[in-house]
């Protein structure tokens, strides 16, 4: 997951590309927070190959308190950095 700071500092020196990435996986967690209150986390994965070089990249990021409006399968918007996929924003 890409840090805030850097998505700005790109969005100002380069360009993004919107894909969509297919999601493969969907883990919840349950537990407490420090104060002892309940809480709930997503862990949402998915992949997108690129198809000119036919290599395969894997996003993930977490979700707190609130179930993600995807499933197994759907698609999901993904900024990457076309100089380098590995940096990615996926904000759901």
């Amino acid at each position: 997951m890409i840090d805030p700071l850097l998505l700005d500092t790109l969005l100002v020196v380069g360009a993004l590309i919107l894909i969509s990435a297919v999601v493969t996986s969907i883990r919840h967690e349950t537990g407490k927070t420090a104060w002892g209150l309940p809480r709930d986390t997503y862990y949402l994965t998915a992949t997108w190959t690129n198809p000119r070089t036919g290599r395969t990249y894997t996003f993930w990021t977490w979700i707190m308190n609130s179930k993600p409006a995807y499933m197994k399968g759907s698609l999901v918007p993904v900024l990457i950095d076309p100089q380098n996929p590995k940096r990615f924003a996926l904000n759901l």
